[in-house]
Order: C-alpha cells, then sequence, then structure tokens
C-alpha cells in the first residue's frame, strides 16, 4: 500500500527520490539534474520506461539557457511526475517569471512572427498554461505540506487571470490586419493575378469573447478546500459558486459546509496528457500561373498554401475514474476541468490571426521573388533573342536558371510556411475529484482508472488521517499516452 501522498492540511507523508548530502552533485543553477544531450529515440524510450530523471536531463541538455519557455513547462511537469516537488516548484517558479515578461511584451515580439514564420516569435505559453502552473505548483506546496504557499500560489494564479483579461483579452478580440498590411497583401495579391475573395470562404471564424479562457475549475476547487482548511467559508462558497458556473457538476456543498462532527476526503485525479494541436492548411494545386512580360514565355506556376493551429479530440486513455474508501464505500469522480476544451479556445482564439498572416506572409514573398526574378529574365531572354553565339547560348542558360531558380523558391516559401504548434505536453487533460463525508479517522482509498471496462491504472493510497471539520486531499494521477 502507497503511504499517504497528500493528507492535506494535516500531516504530511512524502518520498524523497533524489536528494544531495551536499552541493557537489547540483547542476550550475541548482538542479538536481544534470544536462544531457537532447537525442530523440533515446528520449522516448527512456519515456515510455517512466524513467523522467533521464527525460529532464536531456530537456535541460537542449534547453541550455533555461529560457525556453515550452521546454521549461514540460521540465516541471516532468518533476511533478517524478515527485520531485521542489525542483518542481523551482522550475515552474522560473517559467512563471518568464510567461509574465513574454505576456507584458506579447504584441512586440511578434513581429518577426508576422514577417516570416509564426515559429520565429518566443514562445510565451499559452494563457491555460499561465494559469495551470500555478495549480501545479499549488499542488507541490501542497504535497510538501506547506499549505500557506499552496494558498500562495492560487490568489497569484486568481490575479494573473484579471490581468491577462483586463490587459489582453480586448486586445486579441480586436486584433485585425494593419493597414499597411492590407495595403501590401492587396498588392501582392494583384502582382500574381490573385482574387483574395475566393480564398474568404476558408478563413476561420472571428474568435469571441467565449473563445477566452476566463476562470480555471481547477484552481477554484483547490483553492476552495484550503479556504474551507482555514475557516473562511465565504471564500469557499465564491470559489464554489465559480467552478459550477464554469460547468463541473462536481458536488461541493460538503467541502463548503462540512457536517459538524464529520470530516471529508476529497480525491483528486488527474488524467490523461492534455491533447496536441495539429497544423491544418489551404492549399491549392501547383496550377496558378504567373505570367511574365515576354511573348511566347511559358508562365511560372505556382500554389497558395495558408496554415493555421487546429485542434480536434483524440481518444482518452482514461474513460473513468472510482475512487473506493476502505470502509466499502465507492464514488466515481466527476470532471472539474477539461484542459482540452481551453486548448480547443486557444486554438480558436489564434486561428484567424494566424491564418490571416499566413496569407499575407505567403503572398508576398511569392509576389517578391517572382517579380524580383521577373527583371533578370527579361533582360536574359532579350539578349539571347537578339544575340548570337555563346552570348546568346548564355543568356538563354541564364534566363533558364532564372526560370527554374524562381520556381524553386516558391517551393521553399511554402516549405517554410509552418503553424505555431507549441505548447506544453505533459499537462493534465481531466481534473477530476469526489469526497466523501466521514468520521474522524484513518482510512485507506483505492483510485482506479478506467478505459471502458479495462482497468488502466490502480493507486493504493493508506493512513489518511481526518479530522474533524478539516478536509483531507489525495492526489492521484494517470497521466500517460496510452
Amino acid at each position: 500500500m502507497k503511504r499517504v501522498l497528500f493528507p492535506l492540511f494535516i500531516v504530511l507523508t512524502s518520498l524523497v527520490l533524489f536528494s544531495c548530502a551536499t552541493n557537489s552533485c547540483l547542476d550550475t543553477d541548482g538542479s538536481p539534474y544534470k544536462r544531457m544531450k537532447y537525442n530523440e529515440k533515446a528520449y522516448n524510450k527512456a519515456f515510455e520506461e517512466e524513467n523522467y530523471s533521464t527525460c529532464i536531463s536531456m530537456l535541460r541538455g537542449r534547453n541550455k539557457d533555461n529560457r525556453d519557455i515550452k521546454d521549461n513547462l514540460d521540465i516541471g511537469m516532468l518533476c511533478y511526475m517524478n515527485e520531485d516537488y521542489k525542483e518542481s516548484i523551482r522550475v515552474l517558479d522560473e517559467t512563471d517569471a518568464l510567461m509574465t515578461e513574454a505576456f507584458t511584451k506579447s504584441i512586440s515580439r511578434e513581429t518577426g512572427a508576422a514577417m516570416f514564420n509564426e515559429n520565429i516569435a518566443e514562445y510565451g505559453g499559452n494563457v491555460y498554461e499561465y494559469l495551470l502552473i500555478n495549480s501545479i505548483k499549488a499542488l507541490d506546496f501542497l504535497k510538501l505540506g506547506d499549505m500557506e504557499n499552496a494558498l500562495v500560489e492560487l490568489n497569484r494564479g486568481a490575479m494573473k487571470e484579471n490581468e491577462y483579461l483586463q490587459k489582453y483579452g480586448e486586445i486579441i478580440l480586436n486584433e485585425t490586419v494593419s493597414k499597411e498590411d492590407g495595403e501590401s497583401l492587396n498588392k501582392s495579391a494583384g502582382s500574381l493575378g490573385l482574387d483574395l475573395t475566393q480564398y474568404k470562404s476558408e478563413t476561420p471564424k472571428r474568435p469571441t469573447m467565449k473563445d477566452l479562457y476566463q476562470d480555471s475549475a481547477l484552481l477554484r476547487y483547490l483553492s476552495l478546500l484550503l479556504y474551507t482548511a482555514n475557516g473562511d467559508r465565504s471564500s469557499a462558497e465564491v470559489d464554489a459558486k465559480v467552478v459550477s458556473t464554469l460547468g463541473s457538476k462536481i458536488d461541493l456543498s460538503e467541502d463548503v459546509k462540512i457536517p459538524s462532527g464529520k470530516g471529508r476526503l476529497d480525491v483528486l485525479a488527474l488524467s490523461d496528457f492534455i491533447g496536441q494541436r495539429h497544423e491544418a492548411k489551404f492549399e491549392t494545386p501547383r496550377v496558378l500561373p504567373f505570367y511574365l512580360p515576354i511573348d511566347g514565355a511559358a508562365p511560372i506556376l505556382f500554389k497558395v498554401k495558408f496554415v493555421w493551429p487546429e485542434y480536434s479530440a483524440q481518444d482518452p486513455v482514461v474513460t473513468a475514474v472510482v475512487a473506493e474508501l476502505d470502509n466499502g464505500e465507492k464514488k466515481q469522480t466527476v470532471v472539474i476541468e477539461d484542459f482540452d476544451q481551453a486548448l480547443s479556445k486557444d486554438v480558436r482564439l489564434k486561428a484567424n490571426k494566424a491564418f490571416t498572416r499566413s496569407m499575407i506572409r505567403s503572398i508576398t514573398k511569392k509576389s517578391a521573388a517572382l517579380l524580383s526574378a521577373t527583371g533578370g529574365m527579361v533582360a536574359a531572354k532579350k539578349i539571347a533573342e537578339n544575340g548570337s553565339g555563346p552570348v546568346a547560348i548564355s543568356a538563354q542558360a541564364t534566363y533558364i536558371a532564372l526560370f527554374h531558380g524562381a520556381e524553386n523558391v516558391i517551393d521553399l516559401i511554402d516549405k517554410s510556411e509552418t503553424a505555431d504548434l507549441r505548447q506544453g505536453i505533459y499537462f493534465p487533460r481531466i481534473a477530476s475529484g469526489t469526497g466523501f463525508t466521514v468520521e474522524p479517522g484513518t482510512y485507506s482509498v483505492r483510485v482506479t482508472y478506467f478505459k471502458n471496462t479495462e482497468i488502466v491504472r490502480q493507486e493504493n493510497f493508506s493512513d489518511i488521517q481526518v479530522k474533524a471539520g478539516k478536509p483531507t486531499l489525495v492526489v492521484s494521477s494517470c497521466l500517460r499516452k496510452k
């Protein structure tokens, strides 16, 4: 039987997986994970074997200056999965600061993306990640028995959420193509003989207020339990209402007001990895002609390709979670927050803008490339037709080289046009929970994860101390790809 993973707010027994008698085993930045050269095949093998220490060291080897937010998010979650909660806090603290910095300059940092490629811009994280790391850090602190700092993290998350909505929500929803970009696009499309109206139907819908990630039910659920433990019933009631407003059907009434003489044993289950976005594209066959101002010359054929991020639901690894006490009482958990819904919102928030910028980049770069090549081809063709001997032959060769060179450049422009699919990949897909109102005492809990009727994983927790008037939280997880 596993010891109490997380007897919330009372006594904590935690498993220390990595400790150092001296600082000699720490890396230069204080991490216990020495940097290793990243190798994708070796990384995947280590991950499948749940050798998360090796995975962390490899990601650290790839992220040499510790400033890659995407890698940091994955490292922080891998530390959490490795039960190295102190290191998870350290990494996510640094990442939190980097994300805050990135959000404050979120508009100016996208200049390169608008001109070259979405992936050239600094990755600042997605909004749900911006808030989710506070919930993960709160769980880290709670697993270390530090209730005070756990509540600090949850309050920080709530403050960040309000700041995001006030500062950035309206800006994101009202973003439009600048006058200069619009004029450049129309001019470039005209030079290519393109009618942009035929592509309007392919444009993803503009986002609305419904696509803004406005609150985290998981964060509110955790703060509710902390407020109840502190005797702050009014704040707990507010959080319970928000969780309900966000769509969760979990019954929190006896977490807000624990019946007299009873205790509360709550179970939080984190299951599956969050889904991943993929690239959507609109692409025509290579049949669009660019006519050269040369009599009898064959046109250069090109295509248009526009890309944007997209999300589609995937089959879950876990379809149900059941918590069972040693007294025989059994309950199925209820979804508190589905982070795939947050991911889907984030994709809808960005899709229209990404499509439009892709269109601008693709068309303006192709126009510039073809117009640049045209001058040389016209000159070469003129010499070839009016000259003779080696000079004419050389000019004709130059014309052919420029013609095929223009085709190659067009192909490279299409290949360089890729959607921004970056995100943390180890966050949970589902946070679900349930609770038992019980007599004060010591309990054991079994948490079983099912895919339909098949058992995927079981976790057993023992020596769970429940006190009258207090909630005790057990946190279980089944974070896996298959």
